[in-house]
């Protein structure tokens, strides 16, 4: 393998535990995911080294489905895994951000979408980049380079909600 070549990592596989019975939704996110891994590289690298269980919850729908990242596979099972970083949004709202016809800064300064980091706050911005579909499926170069940085936004916002959290003085007595 030559340093810096993703095509030749093998994308992670796509299971669901819960088979027949699993939601549509998590079926949908199975689905989208496992695409994603095979048609874009990078996005298979960055599942691939992702760690830890993150939980997409339709507000509106009062559903939410956790997908775990275990290195070489990924589980899509319904829930939400205790301890697990959370992305909230209404359902529209969360197929708009897949198939990247908004944006995460947008979604979050609308107030349709709340982050919480959980117990791997990484393990959120990881999944909000492997689920989106990439502007370039689209070929808008420029649409393109405006993800990176929204994705990038997205990254920072997360850890430095995580590390605001960890790091608050202890309270006064």
């Amino acid at each position: 393998m030559v340093a810096g070549d993703l095509t030749v990592m093998s994308a992670p596989t796509v299971g669901l535990p819960d088979g027949d019975d699993a939601s549509g939704m998590a079926t949908m996110l199975a689905d989208l995911l496992d695409d994603n891994l095979g048609d874009f590289p990078t996005r298979a690298w960055v599942a691939r080294i992702a760690r830890g269980d993150v939980a997409f919850t339709a507000t509106d729908r009062d559903m939410s489905v956790t997908i775990t990242f275990l290195g070489d596979r990924i589980e899509v099972r319904d829930g939400t895994a205790a301890g697990a970083a959370t992305i909230k949004a209404p359902w529209l709202t969360m197929a708009k951000l897949c198939s990247g016809q908004i944006s995460p800064p947008r979604a979050l300064a609308d107030g349709d979408l709340k982050v919480s980091p959980g117990h791997r706050p990484l393990a959120a911005a990881a999944a909000s980049f492997v689920v989106s579909v990439p502007p370039s499926y689209y070929g808008d170069a420029r649409r393109r380079r405006l993800v990176v940085a929204i994705g990038s936004a997205l990254a920072l916002i997360v850890l430095i909600n995580a590390v605001r959290r960890r790091w608050r003085p202890a309270p006064v007595r």
